[in-house]
């Protein structure tokens, strides 16, 4: 007669979860030697509970013959058998947990427990750290704009219509944005509020020589060229900043040319006010 399932229906829960999806910084699952993983607990976990493992198969996402192909291969890998069959079974199956295979699969609980407990330890340190907070929010920003600069709103100036924004920059350097005024109260725009300015490649002039002139445009950012990527048509150019920022324009292989840009020249990138954008974490 098949072993009665000692797997209750808490710890099949806990596996069928997975790792904690809490807001995380952090996230992270186990995976012991031989890739024996999560998938394959679960599994041990729904056998165990179901006494079927075609059951078990539909309860992990698993096909009948894909459940069997992971079974074999741990029984393979594992020092003693961890699934055998068995005549009979609750529903018609003929598969149970050894005395090995429960006991691993007990040991696996116990020690997502504490994954899950560590895991979360390290969340609340991070998340005690403003500056840690706002560079992971930053690494999960996904924008098309090539140019993406952080940096603190250091004076806001509202018009009737328009507001003009200037974002500090970590090197020292400005970046001045105009947006409407009611995108200035949306995004609750004021000193002191971090914010990302986008700024799209195409939209950069890049000047070598005023020549006694000025220009109009407010953002004037002038740096060294540390990158040439040349394309069939057009080229990438990335010019870092004296604090360490970097900003990258987007200019035809003629204006190469013409500009006589090298690695290591200095070179100013130009652009409107009106081509940034401002983004506010929510």
């Amino acid at each position: 007669m098949p072993t009665k399932p000692n797997t209750s229906l808490k710890d099949v829960a806990i596996l069928h979860q997975g790792p904690a999806q809490l807001p995380a910084l952090v996230i992270g699952d186990i995976r012991l030697l031989g890739g024996l993983g999560d998938r394959l607990f679960r599994l041990l976990a729904a056998i165990d509970h179901t006494g079927s493992i075609n059951q078990a198969a539909k309860d992990v996402g698993l096909t009948y013959k894909g459940a069997w192909e992971m079974i074999e291969r741990a029984n393979n890998l594992a020092p003693k058998l961890l699934v055998a069959t068995a005549i009979g079974g609750r529903l018609g199956g003929g598969t149970r947990l050894t005395p090995a295979g429960k006991k691993i699969l007990q040991l696996f609980i116990q020690i997502r427990n504490e994954h899950a407990q560590f895991i979360e330890q390290i969340n609340q340190r991070l998340a005690s750290d403003p500056d840690t907070v706002f560079l992971f929010k930053r690494l999960i920003m996904k924008a098309s704009a090539r140019n993406q600069f952080f940096g603190k709103v250091t004076a806001v100036a509202v018009g009737a219509v328009n507001a003009t924004v200037v974002v500090g920059l970590k090197g020292g350097e400005n970046i001045v944005a105009t947006i409407t005024k009611e995108s200035a109260e949306a995004l609750g725009i004021k000193n002191g509020v971090d914010v990302v300015a986008l700024v799209k490649a195409p939209q950069i002039v890049l000047i070598t020589d005023f020549g006694g002139y000025r220009v109009s445009a407010r953002n004037q950012l002038t740096g060294k060229v540390a990158r040439i990527q040349k394309g069939a048509v057009n080229a990438e150019v990335v010019i870092e900043l004296a604090g360490g920022d970097s900003i990258t324009a987007t200019i035809t292989n003629e204006s190469i040319e013409t500009l006589n840009l090298s690695l290591g020249c200095t070179a100013t990138a130009v652009f409107k006010a009106g081509a940034v954008i401002l983004g506010v974490a929510a």
